[in-house]
């Protein structure tokens, strides 16, 4: 079946209305029509969710736009989290045994398990929030409601007494407060609840968590009143985003110091042409960059390696290599291409979404990147498309 990955951005120019047009309506009407004939199988990622994430109030409406259309284009179609697609890859290098080919969640769990590990915890602190608020109908004092709640919780988990105000409150209110703080399905809320009054286990509550957490449309109105949980969730893009792009900027400006010295020391006359001294040092910063990495992951996930070349992760790690590459294509405009924009913050956050480029017959880029991108995957196939005017066309050829 045809893959399809859309590009972020593609979710605001679909569902914004400020940005409505008949064409771009045709668009959406087009490719949701795909998607539920089965003719094409569109796929999400951790990229795409953590970007559509709003940071504001205001936001949140588009957010919620944005992920409603994600949830009805896409369903449970989720790509595997950043970390463990490198592990699958940096597996693969270690075994020698061809690199991955399937790259989608089976459960839909687009998210990083890491982000559950303090949520019942979370949760406890909540529910004694909640004894607290419940106690100042009862005509106490701020201190004595603080004294008489913290005898509730302790270090994260709840003591009997909790269990015993739990059980007498008036039956369905617990759950109406969950479903008011977090906004999902009820019948996770209604394991939410029974875990609460002891009913049911703290693997049946991380479990109706993660059902929760699969459909972005539910996850976005939770992160309206959350934004403790969003703000995390939005930062694993849009922090290395930041960080990488002006470790980018930084990058340039030095190379572009080194072109200048070179020219000027009459060391070499086309530094950037194609056997230039710093095209050729250039070349090597790739490389090792990329070794570096895949055995930094390596250690992180406690993987044994022997010795590879650069060829081998190209070979057994295609999405880490198009990510790292596109990167530094893209990197190199500024140094050997004459663009004179300076790096984005947005290019790092391409380069992580071009992870998933290898795995899906067409993918959506912007301009910019789409270009840099394409190169890189030349090899496996998969058509990346510059343009969101382009999309439908490139997909009906593919099915026909």
């Amino acid at each position: 079946m045809i893959t399809c990955y859309l590009d972020s951005q593609d979710y605001s120019a679909l569902t914004d209305p400020k940005l409505d047009a008949p064409d771009r309506r045709q668009i959406k009407a087009t490719l949701l029509h795909l998607a539920h004939t089965k003719q094409v199988r569109f796929a999400f990622s951790a990229a795409a969710v953590c970007e559509s994430v709003s940071l504001t109030a205001e936001a949140t409406h588009l957010a919620e736009l944005k992920a409603e259309l994600l949830s009805e284009l896409c369903g449970p179609n989720a790509l595997v989290s950043f970390d463990r697609l490198v592990e699958a890859e940096v597996n693969a290098l270690a075994c020698r045994s061809g690199p991955p080919t399937d790259m989608f969640d089976p459960n839909g769990r687009w998210f990083p398990e890491i982000l559950l590990d303090d949520d019942p915890q979370q949760y406890w602190e909540r529910i004694r929030q909640i004894a607290e608020e419940e106690m100042r109908g009862m005509g106490l004092s701020r201190q004595q409601r603080r004294a008489q709640s913290r005898a509730l919780v302790k270090n994260g988990k709840p003591r009997s007494a909790l269990r015993v105000h739990l059980t007498q409150q008036e039956p369905g209110s617990l759950l109406a407060e969950l479903l008011k703080k977090y906004p999902m399905r009820p019948e996770y809320a209604e394991v939410m609840e029974r875990y609460a009054l002891g009913r049911a286990s703290e693997k049946d509550f991380s479990e109706a968590l993660m059902n929760s957490l699969t459909d972005p449309r539910w996850m976005m109105k939770w992160f309206t009143t959350q934004h403790s949980i969003s703000s995390p969730i939005a930062n694993m893009v849009r922090k290395p985003g930041r960080e990488l792009g002006q470790a980018m900027r930084s990058l340039a400006e030095v190379s572009r110091q080194w072109v200048t010295a070179l020219r000027n020391a009459d060391l070499d006359a086309n530094p950037t042409g194609k056997h230039g001294l710093i095209t050729s040092r250039w070349d090597k910063l790739v490389g090792q960059q990329l070794i570096a990495i895949i055995r930094r992951m390596a250690s992180m996930t406690g993987i044994k390696l022997d010795e590879f070349e650069v060829g081998d992760v190209g070979t057994y790690c295609p999405g880490v290599s198009t990510g790292v590459r596109s990167m530094y294509s893209s990197l190199w405009e500024n140094v050997g291409g004459g663009r004179k924009e300076e790096p984005s913050d947005s290019q790092p956050v391409d380069a992580m979404h071009a992870f998933y480029a290898p795995y899906v017959t067409v993918f959506r880029a912007d301009r910019f990147m789409a270009p840099h991108i394409q190169r890189q995957v030349r090899n496996v196939g998969t058509i990346v498309v510059p343009r969101l005017s382009q999309l439908v066309g490139t997909l009906e050829k593919q099915l026909f």
